[in-house]
């Protein structure tokens, strides 16, 4: 459904593609590039480019085989908790419902790091629930070193979680905690030669300790935190269609089961029609009659209900460990990293889980697996009482659930129009008009640029640098909110006056997220001033394309300047 419609090229695509390749040229992280997470995404990305040259399908490839791990681990930990049909299931729900929104997904992450990070947590759960098996704590460890050295605030807090599990067995927490951090802190450190402590925090790694408030300002939106008052009020309208899907399937099977020793038919209609009733309404959000069209519009995903769920549990389950009791409740079987890990991944996503967003797409299936169990431990549990179709009944719900999630996706994948659009580098799909704008640009830079000149961009284009091998002038690829300070901004302008490059993008994208949304009016005025005394319009692509077009204008463009002193 998806095939090659990951990849959103004016959001993060550029930064994840131009910091491996421009560590593939040569250059050095941290000092000569801006890059606020770990090593270890950007270097697999680099290898893949030294060994394949320039490549979208390449780097495709490697985050297939990153989301191929990650949903192997989510498989194997399914199983662990459910019988096999149940667990395929609950992971291919984690996969219909997660794990291919857009832009990205993981086929083409947002963020490289984020995906090695919950793979490597995901498969640390795989090795630690096998507990005594030879060598099982130092394949952990090295799993917690993969995500320290991925994303280091996913990592630290990965260790935080197995080493309170193992904190009574010592030799376990030298593997869980000591060795990952050790060896975490010896690679940093080396990667970190000869790179200010300044430097590091403003552009580096050291970054997540002090995010700046445009950072937190897009964790928050994320986790709906920016809206607390519209999120509870969506969190309690799917609340209680949850609780009227759950009564309606409960009753019938209490009538079912009264009903079944006097006429099996009977029965089977009575658990067919809560089935049916439940489709039809799956069948009117998906396709809602006029009358209803914009209120349908606005429900919120039914999803939204599980992340404060596991947050509620993940805390519980903690509380019940710090008094030395056994743990209560449906998932009272669920061993403790799995829902502390699962809670901690529902924390990014709090209020606002959802089929939008990139967050969503690597920290919501783990949730969902955790959730579903939960689900049908309940079930299980009040069947003797209830009737014996409840599990089945609340088998047949969820399986609803993913059937009109995988025509969702259809209809969003395919119920658009999408375009070709070809590059050096492979090809991709893109929707319409932004497909037709960027064609035009990459048919005009490769005209007027030869090779060896150089390309920059705002906020971002970095797309362009690497579909066409073209060098960028700027330390960064990316010039949203919160990545340049004062000081940041003003070397970006020295750069415009010292090594311009020889054509310079603008590209009518809003920063999301943010109080800050429009470049060159509600933040880097400055260094938009200097480029634009410095630069002069040649063209202009898009729908909005227009004389002097400015970010923020209705209508998708992508404006091509050049120097001033340039000649026609």
């Amino acid at each position: 459904m998806s095939w090659n419609r990951w990849i959103e090229p004016y959001v993060d695509t550029g930064r994840e593609l131009m910091t491996p390749w421009r560590l593939s040229q040569g250059e050095n992280l941290y000092r000569d590039i801006h890059f606020p997470h770990g090593p270890l995404g950007p270097y697999l990305a680099a290898l893949a480019d030294g060994i394949f040259g320039r490549s979208l399908y390449a780097r495709t490839a490697l985050a297939a085989l990153i989301a191929l791990l990650h949903l192997a681990a989510l498989d194997r930990l399914a199983r662990r908790l459910l019988p096999p049909w149940r667990a395929a299931l609950a992971a291919s729900a984690a996969v219909g419902a997660a794990m291919f929104l857009r832009p990205g997904g993981w086929l083409f992450p947002f963020s490289l790091d984020t995906a090695i990070a919950v793979a490597a947590l995901t498969w640390a759960l795989v090795f630690q629930d096998r507990g005594e098996a030879p060598g099982a704590g130092g394949r952990t460890g090295l799993c917690l070193a993969a995500a320290l050295l991925a994303r280091p605030e996913m990592g630290l807090a990965g260790v935080a979680v197995f080493a309170l599990a193992a904190r009574r067995e010592p030799l376990r927490l030298l593997a869980l905690a000591a060795f990952p951090l050790a060896a975490a802190a010896a690679a940093y450190g080396a990667f970190s030669v000869g790179v200010s402590r300044e430097l590091l925090a403003a552009d580096g790694w050291l970054r997540f300790l002090d995010p700046p408030e445009a950072y937190r300002n897009v964790y928050r939106s994320y986790a709906g935190l920016d809206r607390v008052g519209l999120r509870l009020s969506e969190l309690s309208l799917v609340a209680v269609v949850l609780a009227l899907a759950a009564a309606l399937v409960t009753a019938a099977a209490f009538f079912a089961s009264r009903v079944a020793g006097k006429s099996r038919r009977g029965a089977a209609l009575l658990e067919i029609l809560p089935i049916a009733l439940l489709a039809a309404a799956a069948a009117a959000r998906f396709h809602p009659p006029e009358f209803l069209a914009g209120e349908l519009e606005l429900f919120p995903p039914l999803v939204r209900v599980i992340p404060p769920s596991l947050v509620l549990a993940a805390g519980l389950r903690l509380l019940s460990r710090l008094r030395n009791r056994e743990p209560r409740g449906p998932l009272r079987a669920v061993p403790d990293p799995f829902l502390w890990i699962g809670g901690f991944f529902s924390l990014r996503l709090l209020l606002a889980a959802g089929y939008v967003g990139p967050y969503a797409a690597f920290f919501l299936p783990l949730p969902i697996v955790v959730a579903l169990y939960g689900l049908f431990a309940i079930a299980d549990r009040a069947a003797p009482a209830v009737g014996a179709a409840l599990p089945r009944l609340t088998a047949a719900a969820l399986t609803l659930f993913l059937v009109f999630r995988l025509a969702s996706m259809a209809r969003l994948y395919r119920g658009q129009t999408w375009s070709r659009v070809d590059t050096p580098v492979g090809s991709l799909r893109l929707t319409e008009p932004v497909a037709a704008a960027t064609r035009a640009v990459l048919d005009d830079l490769s005209r007027r640029l030869p090779a060896g000149a150089t390309l920059a961009g705002f906020p971002e284009t970095g797309f362009f640098n690497y579909a066409l091998g073209r060098r960028s002038s700027f330390w960064l690829d990316q010039f949203f909110p919160g990545h340049l300070d004062e000081a940041g901004e003003a070397r970006a302008i020295a750069v415009l006056a010292s090594r311009p490059p020889d054509a310079l993008l603008y590209a009518n994208v809003l920063a999301v997220g943010e109080n800050a949304r429009v470049f060159g009016r509600d933040y880097y005025t400055r260094l938009d001033a200097a480029a634009r005394a410095r630069f002069r319009p040649s063209a202009v692509y898009g729908p909005g394309a227009k004389p002097d077009p400015r970010i923020g204008d209705p209508g998708f463009f992508v404006e091509v300047l050049v120097p001033r002193e340039t000649g026609p």
